[in-house]
């Protein structure tokens, strides 16, 4: 499970920021948390903020980490590095950008991180420690990264002949590879493999970039996800019966699909009215669009996020959806959601805890930054958020408005 987030000198964020999913000591809503050894974490973060004020930068800047571990063993060494510093700044180009996660993974705590700048990575670290609430437990380095040189902790030392393979030997540039990420590809068993692959469980659904053929193969490829999947699009509107999806070739072999919504005849009820999915409503092919990737995410595990969840769904199936990751019935492989939104529908304290509301705010100079409702440490638990935060008593809005 991921534990937290942290980064600095990405986009429009300059100062270090935390994203933090460990649970604070408020008791309000304490059963929807998810308890690993004693320790709460939380299954969803809400956050909110004025448009351009940096809400879709967190979700990218994580995005972003995780896409460079994944594509570490494809990156062409003789080009830059991509890099996405502050962009208000001159001298943030020159600055390393820095991102860090902590999961929680068979018991243990890991911590993983990387510092970058286009030349190369210049850092790179793993520790672990016994992920316990009742004791203290000290951290454990698994590597230690500086520019070329990687130290490797006594007990995982047989990860450095694996590394070595990337130096002299192939004539690569190691300072644009990543540790974690090559040596996790080589060996098939091990805790880097396992951090790898539990990385590779994390997904993203930018607004802009929605793609039905996630949906599609999803759909093909899991019976019972695809039953669940037109169950919940019958209660969105019990009108729409379903969603079928045929496949299709031309002479020369290639496939292609059509999607339709499945809809009752007024006429005849045993027959069936196909209306194609781009002619349903916009609601209808979000649900679409996301729907199948949220229940495999709750069957699976691992962390999920959405830019933008809110728009285009009603407020109910908008809570339906948040319901389902808080209901351990439903979310029993301790799935993670996070995303964005405008919609205030959830911004209480009845659905979701202070720690769960995040806002993100930027200042005049360009600088975003993020922080949650329980920083504001006079804040009662009964309040309405929602007033206040629509009032400017939380900052995160329109300046126009303050």
């Amino acid at each position: 499970m991921l534990l937290q987030f942290k980064f600095k000198n990405h986009k429009c964020f300059y100062d270090e920021t935390i994203l933090d999913l460990m649970a604070t000591q408020e008791k309000r809503h304490i059963n929807s948390t998810i308890d690993i050894n004693g320790n709460k974490i939380l299954p969803v973060i809400e956050i909110h903020g004025a448009n351009a004020s940096g809400k879709s930068s967190t979700l990218e800047a994580l995005h972003f980490m995780f896409e460079m571990i994944r594509m570490s063993s494809r990156i062409d060494i003789n080009k830059d590095l991509p890099t996405v510093p502050f962009a208000f700044s001159d001298n943030t180009r020159k600055e390393n950008s820095e991102y860090e996660i902590s999961i929680s993974l068979n018991d243990y705590e890991y911590r993983y991180g990387f510092s970058m700048n286009k030349n190369g990575f210049e850092e790179e670290w793993l520790y672990k420690k016994k992920f316990s609430s009742s004791t203290k437990a000290n951290q454990k380095i698994i590597f230690e990264r500086i520019n070329d040189k990687v130290d490797f902790g006594k007990s995982y030392e047989k990860y450095k002949k694996t590394w070595e393979l990337f130096g002299d030997s192939t004539n690569l540039i190691t300072n644009k590879l990543l540790v974690l990420s090559n040596v996790a590809i080589k060996e098939e068993k091990g805790i880097l493999r396992d951090i790898y692959n539990y990385i590779n469980k994390f997904n993203f659904r930018i607004e802009s970039v929605f793609q039905q053929q996630v949906s599609i193969d999803l759909l093909n490829q899991n019976n019972l996800l695809y039953k669940k999947f037109q169950k919940i699009i019958n209660e969105f509107d019990p009108c729409l019966l379903g969603i079928k999806i045929d496949e299709l070739n031309d002479d020369a072999g290639n496939k292609s699909y059509k999607i339709s919504g499945v809809h009752k005849n007024i006429d005849n009820n045993k027959i069936h009215t196909l209306i194609p999915l781009q002619r349903e409503s916009d609601g209808t092919v979000k649900i679409f669009n996301i729907m199948p990737t949220i229940l495999m995410n709750l069957e699976i595990g691992g962390l999920l996020c959405i830019d933008e969840l809110d728009v285009k769904l009603h407020p109910l199936l908008f809570k339906k959806i948040v319901n389902m990751y808080k209901d351990k019935n439903i979310n029993k492989n301790n799935a993670q959601l996070i995303y964005t939104a405008h919609s205030t529908f959830l911004f209480n304290s009845d659905d979701l805890r202070r720690d769960q509301l995040y806002l993100v705010e930027k200042d005049s100079f360009g600088k975003s930054r993020l922080y949650s409702l329980s920083e504001f440490r006079n804040l009662r638990v009964d309040a309405d958020y929602e007033k206040k935060y629509l009032t400017g008593q939380f900052g995160a809005i329109p300046y126009e408005n303050k």
